[in-house]
């Protein structure tokens, strides 16, 4: 039987040819000083360009790579490998492409030029989604535009937004006042990070993901033209293909990172305990059926979660129904918030001290593995979410604290 110990490769495509081992070595090698830093290794996100990875998951039509969403996971759990940090920085660039191919596919507009300028000029794009207050949600945001001739004006905060002073785009989505009567409406537009009332304030410091560089982009009286506005919707839809799509390319692209963040603690714990040795034992800790035993089960939990994300990024990628498949994807991700944690505290408990210094490796990661617990859909709404939809309520992806099957029903009479 094979004592080879990655577990995990059969279940990916190979995808050397874009990650290739030596790149990986120096992205891994710059980890450490980008934790200790607070921002990204230098160098990294120049390795990142030569390596035409910005250009990756854009179709070929438009001078890209062409890569899948299978595709992407696996590159994204390559990175998140070497450098959780950095991958989960440059997951809101292969999010952003995701929801514009997405959304291009099903308009087939102009959009097209937003992607294809970004593989031919090689341009990072960082994700302005996340705000204070919103709860998670990524259907609205609290930033209200005004319309003014040829755009529209904002003004306000986006918090944590990876990359933002290092990203030559920023994709960002803000409120627009209902129109003819209608429903507010979120508009999410692509605009040049040196664009007239832009600016970043460094205030990211961090327990864990340190290096992603996770900024204050500020938004002074900001004009978005309307060419840079490529998606409009109701604020908080609940039946929207792109929308649906966009939060599946998140939820699975950044499970990936965080499933290379567990294979990386695993194998820092193999290292480890093949050479910590239990004295009146006369043994290594690996070789001994407790501590085999406790990474038993969180390794066929890890299994299992890394089956479960390929398979559904593969569905996805057959065109399947995007309303249909969002509970899959949204499922993947929420378990992924218990599994990841886990199996990176079990490795290092079974290394005992040697895994509490501060600037360890296995420290690290343990920081760093924290942080899937806050990225939107964030689980208090997805676990509503998915309660909702198994029971045939309505559910939406916002916070909901009532109970809207119930709003609209007339009392029952005694």
């Amino acid at each position: 039987m094979s004592t080879d110990p990655d577990l995990f490769a059969e279940l990916w495509p190979d995808i050397g040819e874009l990650m290739p081992a030596d790149a990986l070595e120096r992205f891994a090698a710059g980890a450490a000083r980008a934790d200790e830093d607070g921002r990204p290794c230098p160098g990294s996100l120049d390795l990142l360009r030569e390596l035409g990875w910005p250009a990756f998951a854009i179709p070929t039509p438009f001078q890209g790579r062409g890569a899948s969403l299978l595709e992407s996971c696996a590159a994204q759990r390559l990175l998140g490998r070497a450098d959780p940090a950095l991958a989960v920085a440059v997951n809101m660039h292969i999010f952003t492409i995701g929801l514009t191919v997405e959304h291009w596919r099903r308009n087939t507009d102009v959009s097209w030029l937003l992607i294809e300028a970004i593989a031919t000029q090689n341009r990072l794009v960082a994700s302005a989604f996340a705000e204070p207050n919103l709860g998670g949600s990524a259907t609205r945001s609290t930033l209200m535009a005004e319309r003014v001739p040829g755009g529209w004006e904002v003004t306000g905060k986006k918090y944590p937004c990876s990359l933002a002073a290092e990203a030559d785009l920023v994709c960002l989505q803000v409120a627009a006042p209902a129109q003819d009567g209608g429903p507010p409406q979120v508009l999410v537009a692509m605009l040049p990070t040196n664009a007239p009332g832009l600016s970043v304030v460094e205030n990211w410091d961090a327990m864990g993901m340190r290096g992603s560089a996770s900024n204050t982009l500020v938004l002074d009286r900001c004009v978005i033209p309307d060419e840079l506005v490529f998606y409009q919707a109701p604020a908080g839809a609940e039946d929207d293909d792109v929308l649906a799509a966009g939060v599946i390319w998140f939820s699975l692209t950044a499970t990936a990172v965080y499933l290379g963040l567990a294979e990386s603690a695993l194998s820092a714990g193999r290292r480890l305990l093949g050479a910590q040795r239990i004295a009146h034992l006369g043994s290594a800790r690996a070789e001994l059926p407790s501590y085999q035993a406790v990474l038993g089960d969180p390794v066929a939990e890890l299994l299992t979660l890394e089956a479960g994300c390929a398979a559904v990024a593969a569905r996805m990628d057959d065109r399947a129904d995007p309303q249909r498949l969002l509970p899959a994807a949204l499922a993947v991700k929420q378990q992924a918030v218990r599994t990841v944690p886990a199996l990176v505290a079990a490795v290092a408990e079974a290394c005992g001290g040697a895994s509490y210094a501060r600037r360890g490796e296995l420290a690290r990661l343990w920081r760093d593995a924290q942080a899937i617990r806050f990225h939107p859909p964030t689980p208090v709404a997805t676990r509503q979410f998915l309660g909702r939809r198994a029971l045939g309520v309505p559910a939406s992806l916002d916070l909901d604290e009532c109970a809207p099957s119930l709003a609209s029903r007339p009392p029952t009479s005694k």
